[in-house]
């Protein structure tokens, strides 16, 4: 796949365009569209998106919590038979530029485009004036053509970007896979941490999220890490560490059946199931003992995986 970051390239092109903010199942429907469209004519498939989330442009404080982080969502975009890949600075006086100057002066000119393939609640342009309708409009006078997908429904609800992080905000993260189609996953760093863990005889890596996630609320999770093309089971807590009257978040996972110094490597952590809230316990002892319980629960939840 061919990255272009506020660049030119001739086409023609069948184009999808859209934040694709988590890239979900209705995202992959239309992206899947496009690929199987180009191949039929014979052109390129291409998928116009936008960096930051227009929202940060626009609106700051209305700006959601990631689902991806960018290299996330380019290896997901990637997977699908995307053969060109547009990034567009979105700032404020992007956000200006009228749709039928975007339509013209960045589609037509620049790509070349024959084909747009969108969401029925597309929009684009300034005040998003730019919608579906009006491109079919510009496709006659331009000479593309322009087919507007309907959002899919999964138990009489659309597939939406909101109600992935409604989900993931509640602890519902089991539920999160018939959205995506993937587990919610974070790209993460592992950093130093205080060895705690490991005096308690259950080791942690820290970790440093790469992007500024949607996060579950405090608790236990029985999760996946994928480290170096291999996939482990691991219980990952986010929370304060109220035991130890410590007052700062933190995320730590401990990696079943582990024991490697990772500090400085990069991990995916897949979140399966909630275990439980975070609690504070009297004593250590107590601690330990419902991580021992923790560990067994995330056995269990993993094994019924396999």
């Amino acid at each position: 796949m061919e990255i272009y970051y506020n660049q030119a390239k001739i086409g023609p092109t069948v184009m999808t365009l859209g934040t694709f903010d988590g890239v979900h199942l209705g995202h992959q429907q239309i992206i899947n569209l496009a690929v199987k469209r180009a191949k039929k004519l014979g052109y390129d498939s291409c998928l116009f998106t936008f960096f930051p989330h227009p929202l940060k442009a626009i609106s700051p404080d209305k700006a959601p919590k990631a689902l991806t982080s960018w290299s996330q969502k380019k290896r997901l975009i990637q997977s699908l038979g995307i053969n060109q890949l547009i990034v567009q600075n979105f700032d404020e006086e992007f956000s200006q530029i009228p749709y039928q100057q975007f339509v013209e002066e960045y589609l037509v000119k620049r790509f070349k485009v024959k084909e747009i393939i969108v969401g029925e609640d597309f929009r684009c342009g300034s005040g998003g004036q730019g919608t579906p309708a009006k491109l079919k409009e510009l496709g006659e006078e331009f000479g593309f053509e322009v087919e507007a997908i309907p959002s899919i429904k999964l138990n009489n609800r659309e597939i939406s970007s909101t109600y992935i992080r409604n989900l993931i905000l509640e602890g519902k993260v089991s539920k999160v896979k018939e959205q995506l189609g993937r587990n919610f996953t974070l790209d993460c760093k592992v950093v130093q941490g205080d060895q705690r863990g490991r005096k308690l005889g259950f080791p942690t890596a820290n970790l440093d999220p790469l992007a500024d996630y949607v996060l579950p609320p405090l608790g236990v999770y029985a999760c996946r890490v994928r480290l170096e093309g291999k996939l482990y089971g691991g219980a990952v807590h986010l929370g304060l560490l109220p035991t130890f009257d410590k007052n700062k978040f933190s995320i730590e996972v401990h990696i079943l059946d582990f024991n490697q110094n990772i500090y400085d490597q990069s991990l995916e952590l897949e979140f399966i199931k909630r275990i439980r809230p975070e609690e504070k316990f009297p004593t250590v002892e107590g601690l330990v003992a419902r991580m021992k319980d923790d560990v067994r629960i995330t056995r269990e939840i993993l094994n019924k995986l396999d």
